[in-house]
């Protein structure tokens, strides 16, 4: 994710560089399977003279509402009347803010009862509502603002990545990432097998939508912390989403392709060929994951990590995305501790082009199109910033 520091309004640096309608646009084709458009991007992607003006900052206080100091997309979601939920995992609640950064309302506490926040990971907002919260501990709790404790949702999934949204509530119901639904009848040979997919939950309906990618992982015995576990592979694909409406753009694969959702439907499929298909060194892979600051599960070092697991040759290339209200999707391209860049694509799937060095990687956005974005003080503080974007 994008870092953009800032304690007060600035204003991305405009670049010189191609407009929308410029020659120098990727070439776009698209191609009809069972009813989805696969788009393929041919070519580099033109800078776009887009700014972001920063009019409001928030968080980080002393006392009160306000004191949280970790923002990031699992963490932040905004409803349709442009109020900004905020997920506090070390106070096991959700407060929730209008756009001017007062809060107005407060939900959720810790214990293991029902309704109640025992490891609270990442929150969405729904269209009905409701705020459900997606707990460690295997539940989804939906939540009211100014309760305190909810209700647990009866569908039980296993975390997949820690520190992403896995659940994403829609006007047409919720979509979850989830390793199976489990039930008190599933075998150990049913974990066993289980498959990583997005799955489409309305009422008491739940079908599988996408399927991840299971063929990235691997298991290893550690005899000198005696640990045998199954985990991905280093730099293996990681699963980022974001949403707004009822549009769903999804990304679970190596290379840059994302898929777009329109009511629990696969309507398109977005490639940019070309992109991350080269091979890492041994060498460029131990400097992605010291970036990272990995440590393996015995704090082995990097290259002991890569001798045990080996690597994915290609680095998940989408590592954030975010919908605007438009239809436009942004898409970060690598990491932003290595170099990473924000891409534009029209509602269609086609390029845009690519936006200055240093512009911030939108988190979600207002109804009204203003950009929600982390803002990191002096202190490394994160805050929540909200800005005009200008074409």
């Amino acid at each position: 994710m994008g870092r953009w520091r800032a304690l007060a309004s600035m204003t991305a640096a405009t670049a010189a560089g191609a407009g929308c309608g410029s020659p120098d646009l990727p070439v776009t084709t698209v191609a009809d399977s069972a009813g989805i458009s696969i788009v393929t991007n041919l070519g580099s992607a033109p800078v776009l003279g887009w700014t972001l003006d920063t009019v409001r900052v928030f968080g980080g206080d002393e006392s009160g509402p306000a004191t949280f100091y970790q923002v990031r997309s699992a963490l932040v979601d905004v409803d349709s009347r442009g109020r900004i939920h905020l997920l506090e995992p070390g106070e096991y609640r959700v407060v929730v803010f209008d756009s001017t950064g007062q809060a107005v309302s407060s939900m959720g506490r810790q214990g293991e009862g029902p309704g109640e926040l025992e490891w609270p990971l990442s929150v969405s907002v729904g269209g009905d509502g409701f705020t459900y919260v997606h707990d460690g501990g295997g539940q989804l709790v939906r939540l009211k603002p100014g309760e305190e404790s909810g209700s647990e949702s009866p569908l039980s999934y296993s975390v997949i990545n820690m520190g992403l949204r896995h659940v994403e509530a829609t006007p047409e119901g919720l979509l979850i990432w989830a390793r199976a639904r489990f039930t008190e009848t599933t075998t150990v040979a049913e974990l066993d097998a289980r498959v990583v997919r997005l799955l489409s939950v309305r009422g008491e309906d739940t079908i599988p939508l996408i399927p991840g990618n299971p063929g990235h992982r691997t298991t290893a015995h550690y005899p000198r912390c005696n640990f045998t576990f199954s985990i991905h592979r280093p730099l293996a694909p990681r699963i980022r989403w974001s949403q707004w409406g009822d549009r769903v753009a999804v990304s679970a694969w190596g290379g840059f392709r994302i898929d777009v959702l329109e009511g629990h439907r696969l309507v398109r499929s977005v490639r940019w060929a070309g992109v991350g298909e080269r091979e890492l060194s041994r060498a460029e892979a131990e400097a992605l994951l010291e970036a990272q600051g990995y440590l393996g599960p015995c704090n082995d070092d990097v290259g002991e990590t890569i001798d045990k697991h080996g690597f994915h040759p290609r680095p998940q290339v989408v590592s954030g995305l975010a919908v605007a209200p438009d239809g436009y999707m942004w898409a970060e391209v690598g990491r932003a501790d290595v170099g990473s860049r924000i891409l534009v694509l029209a509602p269609e799937g086609r390029i845009e082009g690519v936006l200055p060095d240093g512009f911030p990687m939108p988190l979600t956005f207002l109804p009204d199109g203003r950009a929600v974005i982390q803002v990191v003080d002096s202190l490394d503080f994160e805050r929540v910033g909200i800005g005009h974007v200008g074409r």
